[in-house]
């Protein structure tokens, strides 16, 4: 079968860039931060290939199928959270460490640290569950493969990949990653849009998604772009700041496009197919459906180069963040062997919870409530300059958490309150403790 061919084929190309870059890692800051070396160009790609997952392309479309044109919103906000993180960049120019917890350290000790690099690296098994699922998925779609060995054979070659090479192969592949994932997501809307002339002036509010909503999702999800160790693992990684703020912007200039795309292709999905299952992919059913082979092909390994260049830095920043509560630092060459071992880990639980849950939107939207409602307001306080008791920064991160994790998990039709309550609570204890005001 020729699906079959192509499949080998692009995992083999990824199996092979990553033992190349494997064998040219000289030290942890290769592995880690593709040597702080990378320019506009590859920052901007690895931003861009990063955030345009499986949960945000098949999340998008999907929420859009579910409620309208509000499925917009997904990328609107995090562009949003991308224009917010443009003005800390400075702040970060004499940092020199490799990840999130490592900030967040040096504001309030190393107990921060340890905890916030345990929430960070649970919540995402979570992320890189999302992206194993989207890959079985559109694996399953145009091959005969069941889900369960998609998963499985997805799950083993993010892993593989991912212990290779590291940040540098990530870095060095996720421009050519997002090319496929730009192509097959414009044509496949200059297809739709050829063959859907019907335009209505998009309502991005409804009642199924309203001003709440909005506002929750901003909390959750635009608040992980400007304060998220993914995004900032891309931004640690680049020469200077101003690398970092033209790659931003850049990004931002061509998520806003996209989420218009995504959301086209939801609404034309939710016409044409209005039936679907919950657990069905309105993109990948249109594609197997209603675009020409050739097309659909483009699509699939367009999605399949999203889900990879997500999976991997998802997954590389919850195993070097964890291998931190051992390591100290991740400046030594034990690092990464430690992270090595930590890879091959959470990829499996990973798989497990792809097995288990099957649902990308969920799996997302959980892992990002429980960090966001435990971090978010920390850190971002924490760069502003402001300090606080150590005691109250671990209890405000300890209760933000759990209530975020109440409120998604057992919430019903009060999740969002309790969410938007678990940054309320955080921010209340974290003003009790606190020790200066900003200089």
């Amino acid at each position: 079968m020729l699906e079959n061919l192509f499949l080998n084929l692009y995992f083999l190309s990824v199996l092979a860039i990553g033992y190349n870059s494997f064998k040219k890692i000289k030290n942890s800051s290769y592995f880690f931060i593709a040597n702080k070396e990378a320019n506009v160009f590859q920052v901007t790609g690895s931003l861009l290939a990063t955030i345009l997952g499986s949960s945000a392309v098949l999340g998008s479309v999907s929420f859009a199928y579910n409620s309208g044109w509000a499925g917009i919103w997904l990328l609107i906000c995090g562009a949003m959270g991308l224009g917010a993180l443009l003005p800390l960049l400075k702040k970060f120019e004499k940092f020199k460490g490799y990840n999130l917890p490592e900030l967040l350290g040096t504001f309030y000790g190393e107990e921060v640290r340890i905890l916030s690099s345990l929430i960070i690296s649970i919540a995402w098994i979570g992320i890189v569950a999302a992206q194993i699922m989207g890959a079985a998925q559109i694996i399953g779609i145009f091959t005969a493969i069941s889900y369960f060995n998609a998963v499985i054979i997805s799950g083993v070659i993010f892993i593989i990949y991912t212990i290779l090479g590291g940040q540098f192969s990530i870095i060095k592949t996720d421009c050519i990653q997002l090319l496929f994932i730009l192509l097959g997501i414009v044509v496949c809307f200059l297809f739709i849009s050829n063959i859907d002339t019907n335009y209505t002036a998009p309502n991005v509010f409804n009642e199924k998604f309203g001003y709440t909503d909005l506002f929750v999702l901003v909390l959750t999800y635009s608040s992980t772009f400007f304060v998220g160790p993914d995004i900032y693992s891309r931004i640690f990684c680049a020469k200077d700041s101003f690398v970092a703020k033209k790659s931003i912007i850049i990004s931002i200039i061509i998520l806003i496009p996209l989420a218009f795309m995504l959301a086209k292709i939801g609404v034309y999905a939710a016409g044409t197919f209005p039936n679907l299952s919950s657990g069905e992919s309105p993109l990948l059913h249109v594609a197997a459906n209603k675009l020409p082979k050739f097309v659909s092909l483009l699509l699939y390994f367009g999605l399949l180069s999203a889900v990879i260049s997500s999976a991997d830095t998802s997954l590389l920043t919850a195993s070097s963040v964890f291998t931190e509560i051992f390591t100290k630092n991740l400046k030594n060459i034990k690092s990464i062997k430690f992270t090595r071992v930590f890879i091959a880990i959470f990829g499996t639980f990973s798989i497990l919870v792809a097995l288990k849950l099957k649902f990308i939107l969920n799996s997302l939207l959980l892992a990002l409530s429980v960090y966001s409602g435990a971090l978010i307001i920390p850190c971002f306080a924490g760069i502003l300059g402001y300090r606080f008791n150590k005691f109250y920064v671990l209890s405000a991160i300890i209760v933000g958490g759990i209530t975020a994790l109440l409120g998604k998990t057992y919430g019903g039709n009060y999740s969002n309150y309790i969410l938007i309550f678990a940054f309320f609570i955080n921010t209340l204890i974290l003003i009790t403790g606190r020790k200066k005001i900003p200089s």
